[in-house]
């Protein structure tokens, strides 16, 4: 009965710790995002919020190029989760950027729903064929599926049919 006991908790740990998304399509992140860019992190930083109650990170991103809405030459970034004062929260789903990573993301203004789960693709060059590809997969994160639930992936794709989608389906709106 212990051993079973210690099991339930710990599946009651692991579960506790996920987060579960219904994936969006390219084009649901564009009709909900108002800017959609492409751009490189210059800074980030960490601080509490007026309550000490939640850390939030801060990265000033560079603007490489606008897909949807107008932008400014840098973005400020606001994402759950960080360290700050000797204190780590970690927040599934958040893919954190660090100075020098590539990204497209699908932005709105700040508000209760700071940060973004699967409207921050990674943009990355393919070993195997040198090709610009992007990918908004996130550890600690699953999505239902037709046999339960199972880890969420994210879209990869090429950083040109990620371009082009965003690109029909804002046009479209």
């Amino acid at each position: 009965m212990k051993r079973l006991s210690a099991l339930l908790a710990i599946f009651l740990a692991i579960t506790a710790t996920a987060t579960t998304v219904k994936p969006m399509t390219i084009e649901q992140l564009t009709e909900e995002a108002s800017t959609v860019v492409e751009g490189q992190a210059a800074e980030s930083w960490s601080t509490w919020n007026a309550q000490h109650s939640l850390i939030y990170t801060f990265t000033r991103i560079r603007v490489t190029k606008s897909l949807k809405g107008q932008s400014a030459d840098t973005v400020l970034l606001k994402q759950l989760g960080g360290t700050a004062n000797g204190y780590t929260q970690h927040v599934a789903g958040v893919n954190a950027m660090k100075p020098g990573d590539t990204s497209v993301l699908f932005l709105r203004p700040s508000g209760a729903n700071d940060g973004m789960m699967q409207g921050n693709f990674r943009i990355a060059r393919e070993a195997t064929t040198g090709s610009t590809v992007v990918n908004n997969g996130v550890s600690d994160v699953h999505q239902p599926s037709s046999s339960g639930v199972t880890q969420y992936r994210g879209a990869k794709m090429t950083l040109r049919q990620l371009e082009a989608r965003v690109q029909k389906a804002a046009a479209n709106e």
